[in-house]
């Protein structure tokens, strides 16, 4: 039987407005840090609105701590820019790992076998290839470090809920938090929500459907446990692979999670990481949130409580965290002035309006045939709105070319593309639908964003070792940018 939808009239209210500024950016995860950060380096007055008292999104709250398929199979890096610069951050103070620049793109079985040990993140297709696992603790450190002292006036504990329009045009956000309801006036509005909850209030056009067999389609709570014996566990699955078999499907068949990771980063080599997927039917439905949530925990002791009984070395191990933010995957698409779909994964050609190039890693042949995807700017702006961007996974794609490239650093490369448009739109009096984008692709290109011709993907042999080879800064390299 259907439920009967019941409305309420709101009293008329005004909202104080508490700032006016150049940029505001709703969503402080990857793709909100991505446009931040470069909006405020480019000389924007910017504000960041985050619903959590962190930032990170994902690759922190979220505990999805793998930054993935930075490099080609060439071994050659081609997401940097901002994503590179918090990877280094980390690597400063011991907080992240990863494959050792000289190997990137090695086949060797021996480094191959090593690294897959460590993280199946690593290899790709028989290559090494170059992927961090980070801390996330200590990100959020590093990120609240980032947005400092780029002078971003940044609001936690805020939810984001809805633009503020002027016909087609975004003027401001509202925003609620213990403070109240309250707004804030900007020239740019840009979406990082991951889910684009601004889209439907902006009058712009979006999908919504995903095939239930894809990994977006899929929820996640992920949780570690700790004071694990690997020595243990690995001897007992190594003498007893078929028991281990056994009760990996026992498990599966309880609705436990067989499969985990882990950590590898130093102080934590005792850290195993579960990352398990729910089927669901909305991600943004708020009551599917909430069932996911509680499902999420109790399988979570279940999993635990099945591996302390039957695998070695689990007995004194004990949950030390579950994320305190839902794992999202997929929800709304926007459609972009460009919006990129499955065939344009099959085209090795640049758009003329490359922001980002990601490297096509995770579709076997076709993509050692197509090695890299290419990203334009017009897939960032929502049709038919103007003084808006939309820097997360809600680009402009059908859900195949979503599925592949809306992880962390795909995500922060958008938000960094959009912050730095949105910049020059300002300081150039124009709108972000005509930025100039020859002058964009300078200032990316400045802040170590590789890009066609301008950050070619050469592969070297120097002293007899494969080196990548930059017309831009390489790795721990910083060039500012161009005003």
């Amino acid at each position: 039987m259907t439920k009967a939808i019941r409305t309420i009239p709101e009293p008329n209210k005004t909202i104080d407005v508490v700032r006016d500024c150049d940029v505001v950016v709703v969503g402080g995860g990857p793709g909100g840090i991505g446009a931040a950060v470069s909006a405020a380096r480019n000389g924007a007055d910017t504000v960041l609105i985050e619903r959590y008292g962190y930032l990170g999104g994902m690759g922190t709250g979220g505990l999805v701590t793998i930054i993935p398929c930075l490099s080609d199979f060439a071994g050659t890096m081609q997401i940097g820019g901002i994503n590179q610069e918090w990877i280094e951050r980390l690597t400063l103070k011991e907080a992240e790992i990863h494959p050792p620049q000289e190997i990137w793109g090695s086949t060797d079985k021996r480094l191959i076998s090593y690294w897959n040990d460590r993280s199946f993140f690593t290899v790709r297709e028989g290559h090494i290839i170059y992927s961090s696992i980070i801390d996330a603790e200590i990100s959020k450190c590093i990120l609240n470090d980032m947005v400092a002292e780029a002078k971003v006036k940044t609001y936690l504990h805020s939810w984001g809920t809805m633009p503020l329009m002027d016909g087609n045009k975004a003027a401001g956000v509202v925003f609620e938090s213990k403070s109240g309801r309250q707004a804030i006036l900007a020239k740019v509005v840009i979406d990082s929500t991951g889910d684009g909850d601004l889209l439907p209030f902006a009058g712009a056009a979006f999908d919504t459907d995903i095939d239930p067999n894809l990994r977006i389609a899929n929820l996640s709570l992920c949780y570690w446990i700790n004071n694990v014996n690997f020595m243990k566990v690995d001897d007992f699955r190594k003498m007893y692979p078929l028991r281990w078999a056994e009760l990996m499907q026992d498990l599966m068949k309880k609705g436990g999670h067989p499969f985990f990771m882990r950590s590898n980063l130093k102080g934590q080599e005792n850290v195993v990481w579960i990352h398990p997927r729910y089927a669901n039917s909305s991600q943004t439905d708020v009551e599917e949130l909430t069932r996911v949530e509680f499902l999420g925990r109790e399988k979570m002791l279940l999993t635990h409580e099945f591996f302390k009984k039957n695998i070695p070395g689990f007995e004194d191990s004990f949950i030390v965290l579950s994320s305190p933010q839902l794992g999202t995957r997929g929800a709304r698409r926007v459609h972009g002035d460009c919006m990129l779909t499955s065939g344009d994964l099959l085209s090795n050609e640049p758009f003329e309006d490359t922001i980002a190039i990601f490297p096509d890693l995770d579709r076997g042949e076709a993509s050692l045939a197509h090695p890299n995807t290419f990203i334009p700017y017009r897939s960032l702006l929502p049709r038919g709105v103007e003084n808006m961007l939309v820097a997360c996974r809600a680009f402009s794609s059908d859900q195949e070319v979503n599925n592949f490239f809306n992880l962390i650093p795909h995500c922060v490369a958008f938000g960094e593309a959009a912050g730095t448009a949105a910049a020059l739109s300002i300081s150039r009096r124009v709108s972000v639908r005509n930025v100039d984008f020859a002058s964009l692709r300078k200032r990316l290109a400045a802040q170590n964003v590789p890009l066609p011709g301008m950050y070619p993907a050469k592969y070297e042999k120097k002293e007899g070792k494969p080196v990548a080879v930059y017309e831009a800064p390489a790795f721990g390299e910083r060039r500012p940018a161009s005003k």
